[in-house]
């Protein structure tokens, strides 16, 4: 049985009420800084502070995180941020055409532990293919987490996704500790760079490896 016809009506609603407030506040053509899961704003807004010339946006799920996000924004006076309370394939797809992104930050997303979960996970392969069809040769994603096992099959997605690769050693070019980098014992870092290769149709099938016993990371 699928989804119920008013489930369907809802999400539809969203996205229409969605892609307007994204044309508004982004018009095309654009080229973006995202971060997804930006928590409270504390990296965002420090990276947006850093590079004025950068236009940045902040998704995340929670609203009280966005509301202290923006409040952060309005203090710093900061012109190129934007946070939006949504959820992150949404956004993406609700992007007007031209929009595409030059840096894409996921600091310490949701690990979905329980292995019964982890189809929940954001970073997967259909994810990269996702985002690499809006994203051109030499953009960057960074990724840090503090769960081995999710990091772990993380970086082994790559020799199997012709449209990225590994960036070794990964190179930041802002460090900012957020909440959760805060709570954290340890953690690992990597920094993957759009190829030149075309990116999957949607819904083409990637085929995933298995987790690696060791992984390059740094701390």
């Amino acid at each position: 049985m699928g989804p119920k016809p008013d489930f369907l009506a809802r999400v539809a609603q969203r996205q229409t009420a969605l892609r307007a407030m994204l044309a508004a506040l982004i018009p095309a053509p654009a080229a973006l800084t995202l971060e997804i899961g930006s928590g409270h704003g504390h990296f965002l807004t420090r990276y947006s502070a850093e590079f004025p010339e950068r236009l940045c946006l902040g998704v995340d799920l929670i609203s009280d995180r966005i509301r202290r996000a923006k409040r952060k924004v309005e203090r710093a006076k900061l012109s190129n941020c934007h946070f939006v309370q949504a959820e992150a394939r949404e956004l993406i797809d609700a992007l007007p055409a031209g929009v595409t992104f030059t840096e894409l930050w996921v600091l310490f997303p949701d690990p979905w532990p329980k292995k019964r979960h982890h189809k929940n996970r954001l970073l997967q392969p259909a994810f990269f293919e996702t985002i690499a069809s809006r994203m051109g040769k030499g953009a960057r994603v960074y990724f840090r987490t503090d769960h081995g096992e999710y990091f772990r099959t993380v970086f082994a997605l790559f020799p199997n996704i012709q449209t990225w690769r590994l960036e070794p050693p990964a190179q930041w070019p802002l460090e900012q500790e957020t909440v959760f980098q805060a709570r954290a014992p340890s953690y690992h870092s990597l920094v993957a760079v759009r190829t030149s290769s075309p990116a999957r149709p949607a819904g083409a099938a990637v085929r995933v490896p298995s987790v690696p016993t060791d992984s390059t990371s740094s701390a």
